[in-house]
């Protein structure tokens, strides 16, 4: 079965249990104070390509028995070291932002982020061989681009273990290593990903 298929028929069985969900209340206007796209996630578990955006995507789809994943995150368009206009209130992100993974072996991974700023690659976790690289992109409507490329090597596809900043680093976890699966390097290093000032 397809994906989208898939989370189709997954979500007429949510929408059915959640009905304010099925009203189209997934997500709602907020303040730029509260959120820097002004946009913030409210559908729960709802299934959909734009839930919970900031939040440890592979991680998440483990625990609630989602599609699985390889990889997955949320890339924002500010500089938010506290995570409060970002990751910290289900905030919406940057639309368009290309992000590229490339495995231990040279394999690559490409897209684009959706309306929420997400991406996510489908697979079995650990099918891409570690640790990765990782760069961001993004244009501008002027002609300018941004790119943003990872200093740390990770060998765990949930971008928002280390991308937030109510994160416990791992004792020795430094910026610019190879991390292990379940190590974490925390703030001032790691901030919520960035692709340049869209929402400043």
């Amino acid at each position: 079965m397809r994906p989208s298929l898939r989370v189709s028929r997954i979500c007429s069985v949510w929408c059915w249990l959640v009905s304010s969900a099925c009203a189209g209340e997934l997500v709602e206007d907020v303040p730029t104070e509260v959120c820097a796209s002004g946009k913030r996630w409210i559908g729960e578990l709802t299934p959909s390509e734009e839930m919970f955006p900031g939040r440890d995507c592979v991680g998440c789809h483990t625990r609630e028995g989602g599609p699985e994943l390889i990889a997955g995150g949320t890339v924002y368009g500010l500089v938010d070291r506290e995570g409060a206009r970002t990751v910290l209130n289900d905030c919406l992100g940057v639309e368009g932002a290309r992000v590229t993974i490339t495995g231990a072996d040279g394999q690559r991974l490409q897209t684009l982020t959706n309306h929420a700023g997400n991406f996510f690659f489908e697979g079995r976790e650990g099918s891409l061989a570690t640790p990765y690289s990782v760069v961001v992109e993004y244009d501008f409507d002027d002609g300018r681009r941004s790119r943003q490329s990872m200093v740390s090597s990770p060998s765990y596809g949930g971008c928002a273990r280390c991308h937030r900043t109510d994160t416990t680093p791992t004792l020795g976890a430094g910026p610019g290593e190879a991390l292990g699966r379940d190590e974490v390097v925390a703030s001032p290093f790691v901030l919520p990903i960035f692709t340049g000032p869209v929402h400043e």
